[in-house]
């Protein structure tokens, strides 16, 4: 998944569910269990930090049923249990815009794990995040019951050196003696700055090792 600034626009797609694979594409889907006597329960979908203690993230939901960052779907457990988020995309924020846009959503109540606004904005890993779903319903005398926060897997932004998988652009030999000795260099993309080289040392079989 590619996180998106806000002047991009939704050109880099949807949030794949868990399951996810080439040849068969699944969609991030919740189920409400032991809520069949609730006559609606009101679900909220937020991002969070991917560590405990899961403050609320800058980056915002974008898509169906998304409003200020955040998605709101409302269910009928005896009917329906069971609900996919169809179209939901990661917008994120500058620098500049992480305090205000954290507190935009604490204003709007948005904090599952009452962890509050954090001091140093430098904690805030930017390039990954979970979402957070958390259920909530009003009782028999109208007051508002929220049901215990449930976190999906890390969703990482592709885009980011940090996360993404090194690519092979280019390799200097395809094969070499089965007594190793041999230097084999490669050539990667989306290397982080201050990585220094590495050589590839060809040895015997199953002997081979990587020195930086």
């Amino acid at each position: 998944m590619r996180f998106r600034y806000e002047c991009e626009g939704r050109s880099a797609g949807s949030i794949l569910g868990e399951s996810s694979t080439e040849a068969s594409k699944t969609l991030p889907a919740i189920e409400l269990r032991d809520c069949g006597g609730l006559r609606e329960v009101e679900v909220t979908a937020c991002l969070v930090w991917k560590d405990w203690p899961h403050r609320v993230h800058p980056h915002s939901l974008v898509g169906k049923d998304c409003t200020d960052g955040i998605c709101r779907v409302r269910l009928r457990p005896h009917v329906s249990p069971r609900h996919s988020f169809n179209n939901l995309g990661i917008q994120c924020v500058r620098k500049k815009e992480i305090e205000a846009a954290i507190e935009r959503k604490i204003q709007l109540g948005i904090d599952p794990y009452n962890a509050g606004s954090l001091k140093n904005h430098q904690e805030v890993d930017m390039n990954v995040v979970r979402i957070c779903f958390q259920a909530s319903y009003r009782d028999q005398q109208g007051q508002m019951r929220r049901m215990d926060p449930v976190l999906s897997e890390p969703v990482y932004d592709k885009k980011s050196t940090n996360t993404s998988e090194l690519r092979i652009c280019r390799i200097n030999k395809e094969s070499g003696p089965c007594t190793g000795g041999e230097e084999l260099y490669l050539l990667c993309d989306k290397v982080q700055k201050g990585e220094g080289p590495g050589a590839a040392s060809l040895g015997r079989a199953g002997s081979g090792n990587l020195e930086g």
